[in-house]
């Protein structure tokens, strides 16, 4: 996606194929673009995302302004995500608050998807694939693939567990990458059938062996002889 700017920029006259810089956009415009931003890829925390006071009426973001987020559960309730920016101003550092999300949940799976907004917020304001000077490919060596990262829901978890078991189970000894998948998702064989409710399948010999041989040829046997 489109790099969120702190700057302005608009065509220069003498060279309309150019563009020069034209100010600093105001904090508001900014937050409201990144508020939408996270809210087209499901990414806004479900309390609130608000923007400091400080940054309202107008203020533009300082030139050449860093950013980090930081994410903790809260003194009292929630999860909170505070975006600061830092910049220096006659040759004085500054560090000022940004904005606040909050959830209200404050388990391991809330943690995640607030540390996951964190991410989009960076990757936001830095683009998804920022090259820093500490940091340089050379000697033409291939980049990495990208890799991808969701936060479901239980409901979601459940869902993508069954899909997944029911090709395993199709697949038979075949399906090394579903069972992989599915060993990252929820531990083991016997733990997967009984996250994709499929474990009413196994009768009491079948969970004894899956359990024993868990990952070894015999428990493929027994995943692949069950009939959907």
């Amino acid at each position: 996606m489109k790099q969120i700017e702190f700057e302005r920029w608009e065509p220069d006259a003498e060279n309309p194929c150019k563009l020069k810089y034209a100010g600093q956009r105001k904090a508001e415009d900014v937050f409201h673009e990144l508020e939408t931003r996270l809210d087209s890829i499901g990414y806004l925390p479900d309390e609130y995302l608000l923007l400091d006071n400080r940054w309202q009426n107008g203020r533009e973001m300082p030139r050449d302004a860093g950013f980090f987020c930081r994410t903790d559960y809260g003194g009292s309730e929630g999860i909170y995500l505070d975006m600061f920016l830092e910049w220096y101003e006659d040759s004085q550092h500054k560090t000022e608050h940004f904005m606040t999300g909050k959830t209200l949940g404050e388990s391991g799976a809330d943690m995640d998807r607030m540390s996951l907004i964190s991410a989009a917020i960076t990757k936001a304001f830095r683009g998804d694939n920022s090259i820093h000077a500490r940091y340089m490919v050379v000697g033409g060596q291939p980049e990495p693939e990208e890799t991808m990262s969701l936060n479901l829901s239980p409901d979601e978890q459940r869902l993508v567990a069954q899909a997944l078991a029911e090709q395993r189970i199709r697949l038979g000894p075949q399906a090394e990458g579903e069972e992989k998948l599915l060993r990252r998702m929820v531990g083991n064989v016997t733990e997967y059938m009984d996250a994709a409710g499929l474990s009413a399948r196994l009768d009491e010999n079948d969970r004894a062996l899956l359990a024993e041989h868990d990952g070894e040829p015999e428990a493929a046997l027994v995943m692949g002889g069950m009939q959907l």
